[in-house]
């Protein structure tokens, strides 16, 4: 199980809520800890119903498709209900089965779901939610979707309905030791696939090479890419999806590294530089360093990130960046973004013990390049801890 149940039941009762309606691909496999790619395939393919009361049971609604998967990979959710496909006047079950076979276990599993389900089948997801909803007896419930949301208070009768998706983004912001060890996972799989990247880089090198080498490791150890940003020399800043540059001596190379590993994010930043670095460089590289390891040591549990933003742009303005303006934090699991905030955008939250955040200080100047540094840090009772063990300096590169 990845979900936080404690902090969720909090979060539903101190939002007055029966339940959270879960119909966003990460939301349905947060809480229900079921994964598979036909979840994230389309829209509202699967749900998960996540109740505040053990009086009502925790539901997770799939296709019938699924069945297989959930045979061996089953939800921790005591309901499971199924919806049939229709294609024009036609409905229908996905499996049928051959009467004379010798059943393998995986197969006598599946059957078995497909005859406890069969009673509770509906046609359509949303006639599927709908109909558990009603079975449930709710009276005030979030979702996480507003267009579901919409669609339930019309349907249903003396039920109120909210939109409530940045719920559940606080509740996922505090993570669970399940959570943990996939996250040092993703972390791990991304400084490999960051080192490989960098060990690939030479002078005459062209970036679109870096980013080749870049996307096999992450292949070879059955992550998923997500992106790798930057570049090289005046290339070295901004949102380069992919370039010829080839590097040159005294170039620095920013990486800007994410991917996915079963879902969760690994996501770092290093700064590197072909040769000895110019003084400007090295000057910008020491303030941009201070400001991170400043923003480290005022890390605590209810601190704001606003205020360690402030810090930040102090110490790195100190230190002789120019209009130094990107230091911000956020919080790092599911989403690549994960903002645990009421308000929209990168507004600034309380740390709690127990998240984990992403703590990026960039530099991105025409005419100069960039420097890009980004740890992602556990938040401790006492104080951050590093969740990669990578070297955080300005890194060499010989040339």
């Amino acid at each position: 199980m990845i979900v936080n149940l404690e902090r969720a039941r909090a979060k539903m009762e101190e939002a007055g809520l029966d339940a959270m309606v879960c119909v966003q691909p990460i939301n349905v496999y947060y809480a229900s800890g079921y994964e598979s790619d036909w979840l994230f395939d389309y829209q509202w393919a699967g749900c998960a119903i996540l109740p505040l009361s053990e009086d009502r049971p925790a539901t997770l609604i799939v296709h019938d498709v699924e069945l297989t998967n959930l045979a061996e990979h089953p939800s921790w959710m005591p309901e499971l209900r199924v919806y049939e496909t229709q294609v024009g006047d036609d409905i229908f079950c996905h499996y049928t089965v051959d009467e004379e076979a010798e059943l393998e276990d995986s197969d006598r599993k599946t059957l078995a779901l497909m005859e406890a389900t069969r009673a509770t089948a509906s046609i359509g997801v949303v006639e599927a939610i709908l109909k558990a909803l009603a079975d449930g007896g709710y009276r005030r419930l979030g979702f996480d979707d507003a267009r579901l949301a919409s669609l339930c208070a019309e349907r249903l009768a003396n039920v109120q309905c909210f939109d409530r998706p940045e719920l559940m983004t606080m509740i996922r912001a505090v993570k669970t030791p399940a959570e943990l060890e996939l996250m040092r996972e993703a972390g791990r799989r991304n400084q490999q696939a960051l080192s490989v990247a960098i060990d690939a880089a030479g002078v005459g090198v062209k970036w679109s090479d870096i980013r080749r080498a870049w996307h096999l490791s992450v292949a070879e150890q059955d992550c998923m890419p997500w992106c790798i940003y930057v570049g090289a020399g005046h290339k070295s800043m901004g949102l380069w999806h992919d370039h010829d540059y080839p590097i040159r001596k005294g170039d620095q190379l920013c990486f800007d590294s994410m991917l996915t590993w079963q879902r969760y994010f690994g996501d770092m930043q290093r700064t590197c530089v072909m040769g000895a670095p110019s003084a400007k460089l090295q000057r910008y590289w020491n303030a941009a360093y201070a400001a991170a390891e400043a923003v480290f040591e005022a890390m605590r549990p209810g601190v704001n990130t606003v205020d360690l933003r402030k810090l930040a742009l102090e110490v790195g303005t100190r230190g002789g960046i120019k209009g130094f303006r990107h230091a911000f934090m956020h919080g790092l699991g599911l989403e690549h973004l994960e903002l645990p905030s009421a308000s929209p955008g990168l507004s600034g939250f309380d740390l709690e013990e127990g998240m984990v955040v992403n703590m990026d200080m960039e530099v991105c100047e025409i005419g100069f390049g960039g420097i890009y540094y980004e740890n992602t840090l556990l938040i401790g009772r006492n104080g951050p801890e590093y969740l990669c063990d990578m070297p955080r300096e300005l890194i060499h590169l010989p040339c």
